[in-house]
């Protein structure tokens, strides 16, 4: 009686079945299932290049270079008005005294150890006749 598994088929010799045999007759068996995963595998494969490349060349702009290093900074494209508000400290950190004193003169109440107070200010351009030293104002 032969000793080996029924997933393990031997030849009629009684020696085992090499490597290549066995891949060979698993491809055979399975031929449509393997053609059908790498055809989706390739398909998947090219869209993802496909996205990437679009990626890379619609509307992006490239990394600043040394020669961009002098051009300045984008500016919001609609200026607008920012409300005060409180903003919340990391551990060990605390706020100014000009921020303590900013909040007490707004709300009359003392600044929250844990906090700092950020004014009211303007961000944005406000348009050419305003220079950035006026909208910080």
């Amino acid at each position: 009686m032969n000793e080996s598994t029924p997933s393990e088929p031997t030849p009629e010799d009684g020696e085992p079945t090499s490597f290549a045999k066995s891949a060979k007759n698993l491809f055979k068996k399975h031929k449509a299932k393997i053609l059908a995963v790498g055809t989706v595998g390739l398909v998947v494969a090219g869209v993802v290049a496909s996205l990437a490349e679009g990626q890379d060349t619609e509307g992006s702009e490239p990394s600043p270079g040394l020669e961009d290093a002098d051009r300045p900074k984008r500016r919001s494209p609609v200026g607008h008005e920012v409300v005060a508000t409180l903003v919340k400290l990391a551990a060990g950190q605390q706020a100014s005294e000009e921020r303590r004193a900013a909040y007490k003169e707004v709300t009359g109440e003392d600044l929250p150890a844990d906090s700092t107070y950020r004014s009211k200010h303007r961000r944005g351009d406000f348009g050419e006749d305003e220079t950035p030293g006026e909208a910080a104002a």
